[in-house]
């Protein structure tokens, strides 16, 4: 089936959009918004607003965006081009562009490899289990995929100690969901973990800064 990513065929009025745009601590924050009129150059969207306020971002910032129609997620890149609050709050912004479809996965994950620790567990205790130095391969809010020459079963249970930048470290009780060995020939392994005990304070900043890399990626044009 074709999925059209053309602007005309995605964008409506009144439609609502989610706008991600970087944050005072670094990451970014995630806000909501809808769309009041759009042009062939341009698209005029509700002011975000933050607990009653509005969220501020210069002029010329680069940012990204996210809406659904038709049970389609679609991603895209804009920038933000004038704002005013008479007679109503608005942005206007640049025409989106960089459309592409994206999976709508319980939450969003993005390639970024991060130093991990692993150790075994059995009967939530972990004994005198040797620690397995590896990388992530993606992250995402609700677990990580790893790289290593260690094979594990669906099902197990790991201790997984991971360095988050601008976070810190944080060691989760974690189940294997997913094994793949892209390269028959060689002994590696990507192996997806769920998180099972995250707290949302801690996922919360994980997705801030997986947004924070997206609007990285986007800046540069990798995106």
């Amino acid at each position: 089936m074709f999925i059209s990513t053309k602007s005309e065929d995605i964008f409506k009025i009144n439609q609502r959009i989610d706008v991600f745009v970087p944050g005072s601590d670094g990451l970014a924050e995630h806000y909501h918004s809808r769309i009041e009129d759009f042009t062939a150059d341009t698209m005029t969207i509700a002011m975000p607003m933050s607990k009653g306020y509005p969220v501020l971002l210069p002029r010329g910032e680069v940012f990204f965006g996210r809406t659904v129609i038709n049970m389609m997620a679609y991603e895209f890149t804009t920038k933000l081009l004038a704002k005013q609050v008479n007679p109503l709050p608005i942005w206007v912004i640049a025409a989106p562009y960089n459309i592409k479809k994206i999976q709508q996965r319980s939450f969003v994950r993005i390639d970024l490899a991060l130093p991990v620790q692993i150790r075994e567990t059995a009967d939530d205790q972990t004994g005198d289990q040797a620690v397995i130095d590896a990388v992530t391969k993606d992250i995402s809010g609700g677990g990580v995929q790893i790289v290593t020459t260690r094979q594990w079963e669906i099902g197990d249970k790991l201790l997984v100690t991971v360095n988050y930048p601008e976070i810190g470290v944080l060691t989760l009780n974690s189940e294997v969901v997913r094994v793949q060995q892209p390269q028959p020939d060689r002994v590696l392994f990507w192996v997806g973990v769920k998180f099972l005990d995250i707290n949302e304070k801690d996922r919360g900043n994980i997705i801030k800064l997986i947004f924070k890399k997206q609007l990285e990626l986007r800046r540069k044009g990798l995106d």
